[in-house]
């Protein structure tokens, strides 16, 4: 018999900012971990981003993506689901 597995929700965010910038947890009792940069951390997670004129498109399972997402708000970075 096979398992049907449900499928996976693909979420995408607009991120303002570059593959290069720098991804430092904001908060104060961290003492600022540095997190890497968005490249780095969404080749870790396995998420694709595309650039586009409003900055980065971020595109992933919900699950993958709930983690960057924690990463981008630590790091005060702006980002917004489309």
């Amino acid at each position: 018999m096979d398992i049907i597995k449900p499928k996976q929700e693909e979420i995408t965010l607009v991120i303002r900012g570059t593959r290069s910038t720098k991804l430092i947890d904001r908060r104060i009792r961290t003492n600022g971990i540095v997190f890497g940069n968005v490249e780095e951390v969404s080749k870790n997670l396995g998420i694709t981003l595309v650039d586009t004129e409003d900055g980065l498109m971020a595109s992933a399972p919900k699950n993958r993506l709930q983690l960057f997402c924690e990463k981008l708000h630590f790091s005060g970075i702006k980002f917004s689901e489309v």
